[in-house]
């Protein structure tokens, strides 16, 4: 098996194994095609209009929320699926239980997810060997992964949780060279290879479950990992996927994503951040308005040339982790971005006062040895991703404590 030495090669295999190819049609429809199409088949799942065509986003807009954090109480009042599931649960060929709990079927078709979109965007094909490490007990991502992965032509090594040096065992012996789980694991596996002297032949993967910080994508891409984010839900599979235009996360064809106030319900505007609300239109297990708990934001502008979806900016935290400040949200994924961007800044929290009747934004920072520049540096990373001005206070090491990575809000409204 040829080992390329760097992510821009995987990539260049990539395209040689045709990862350029659309999954199908769907890649490249027209947005406005798709949005009536999925606004059609949310009209016939919710039922009650006569003409599916007159079903619009401010008809969509009129339907309640359903919040993920309400189905545990809904499915013990009515189990086992909350009457949401229009079918028996023995029609279903598996039937998971996350926490909470939750009670979540598995759609039969061979890819029930439709999760094989976003692999093939990841380069998976036909005659790939797929080490996947996703949990396979109760809970559906193991089996997600799975499926996604047989249906595209891949041969799959369900190792699940199994221990490190099982893992090494397989690697040595099949050399898979695609990987699904978290990128935390796939490095363990790999610095665990390295000290075995078990050849890692592992070219690309799909993660999910945490965000990835930008120093373990670059320590992966420095072994030749090409590496894809997935973001996705128990109930609803995977939502979003990165392509090899690492732009964003694609929306996935077949889902209606929205992105709300969580305070409101009123529609964001594009690149402001908001709750993640899902409608996947599927008569056997419809999810219409299906609130996540989940913050992104859509990038601006179009899709690309290969998926005309639109894009989310990826997980930004929980909508309970949410401050609002100046009308824009402020979670602590802001604070895991600039730490990213500033290696050299060890702690730092935001802080939230008022001032002259408006609000003001602090930036608290520890930093060993800060350059000169800092200050400023991170006064343009905290505009960049915030999307709002704001103060920067680089502190001693150690001030900050138990309240670094979190934000304090010292507003007082009475």
């Amino acid at each position: 098996m040829k080992v390329f030495k760097n992510a821009a090669d995987a990539d260049r295999r990539g395209q040689m194994d045709g990862m350029a190819e659309p999954y199908d049609a769907r890649d490249t429809q027209p947005a406005a095609l798709r949005l009536e199409e999925l606004l059609r088949r949310t009209a016939r799942v919710v039922g009650g209009y006569a003409d599916a065509g007159a079903f619009d986003m401010a008809a969509l807009g009129a339907l309640p929320v359903i919040r993920k954090s309400a189905l545990p109480a809904l499915q013990a009042g009515l189990p086992p699926f909350g009457g949401l599931v229009r079918q028996p649960a023995a029609d279903f060929p598996r039937l998971f239980l996350s926490p909470g709990p939750i009670c979540e079927p598995q759609l039969s078709a061979p890819d029930g997810s439709n999760a094989a979109r976003a692999l093939h965007a990841a380069g998976f094909r036909r005659g790939h060997v797929v080490l996947n490490t996703f949990n396979y007990h109760l809970t559906p991502g193991g089996f997600l992964m799975d499926e996604a992965a047989r249906a595209l032509g891949c041969a799959v090594i369900p190792a699940g949780a199994a221990a490190t040096e099982q893992v090494l065992q397989v690697l040595s012996l099949y050399q898979p060279e695609a990987y699904a789980g978290t990128a935390d694991h796939l490095n363990i596996i790999a610095r665990a290879a390295d000290a075995a002297g078990v050849g890692f032949s592992i070219r690309r993967a799909v993660v999910a479950g945490a965000a990835v910080p930008s120093s373990l994508r670059a320590s992966l891409r420095e072994r030749g990992v090409a590496l894809f984010e997935l973001y996705g839900t128990a109930e609803l599979g995977i939502i979003a996927y990165e392509t090899s235009d690492h732009d964003g996360l694609v929306v996935n064809e077949d889902l209606l994503v929205e992105i709300l106030d969580p305070a409101t319900g009123a529609r964001m505007a594009e690149g402001d951040t908001g709750e993640i609300v899902v409608t996947r239109p599927d008569a056997r297990y419809p999810l219409v308005r299906f609130a996540t708990g989940d913050l992104s934001a859509f990038t601006p502008g179009a899709g690309s040339a290969s998926h005309t979806a639109q894009r989310l900016r990826g997980w930004l935290g929980r909508a309970d982790q949410a401050v609002k400040v100046k009308g824009m949200f402020v979670v602590p994924a802001h604070l895991a971005q600039i730490r990213q961007a500033h290696p050299e800044v060890v702690r730092a929290r935001f802080v939230i006062s008022r001032a002259d009747e408006r609000d003001v934004l602090t930036l608290e920072a520890e930093a060993e040895m800060p350059q000169a520049d800092l200050e400023a540096r991170l006064a343009r990373t905290l505009r960049a991703v915030t999307r709002l001005g704001g103060t920067v206070c680089l502190v001693p090491p150690g001030s900050l404590g138990e309240e670094a990575g979190g934000i304090v809000d010292k507003r007082r409204y009475d």
